[in-house]
């Protein structure tokens, strides 16, 4: 009986870290930023992007940055006040749009997102150019625009 509680605490541990598993480009010793609450004020109106039947095309016409996540996950909590800060140093540059995958879980079909966060990098043509999964500080994030949008 032990042995199955046991099982049943590691499989817990497994699901409530799954959201948050880093890149294969980062390094294992990284740590990792401490959560901060956002003002929900920040994020972003629908209206910054359109729906199409080929994805989402920012509304602007600019590059997007688009972050797939949920508020029950912990990374995607730790990106949120890191996406916020983007959004207003590239405004008028590349569009910085989150997407609840419980909300629209249609768009993260569509978008075949598996885990989360997931930051997908997309054109102003609105092509997927660029992805990762899990959580990305500032830096990489700023330096993925760099490599993938500008």
């Amino acid at each position: 009986m032990k042995r199955v509680f046991l099982a049943g605490v590691a499989l817990t541990a497994l699901l409530f870290t799954a959201c948050g598993s880093k890149n294969a480009s980062e390094s294992a010793g990284e740590d990792s930023a401490t959560v901060v609450e956002v003002d929900e004020t920040a994020s972003p109106a629908a209206e910054e992007y359109k729906v199409t039947d080929n994805g989402i095309v920012s509304a602007n016409g600019l590059p997007m940055v688009v972050d797939f996540s949920a508020e029950w996950c912990p990374p995607c909590r730790q990106l949120k006040p890191i996406f916020a800060d983007l959004k207003k140093e590239y405004a008028g540059k590349v569009d910085f749009v989150s997407i609840d995958v419980d909300n629209n879980s249609e768009l993260a079909e569509q978008y075949k997102i598996e885990s989360i966060p997931a930051l997908v990098y997309i054109n102003p043509d609105g092509k997927e150019v660029f992805r990762t999964v899990g959580f990305r500080e500032g830096a990489q994030i700023k330096a993925d625009v760099a490599a993938h949008l500008e």
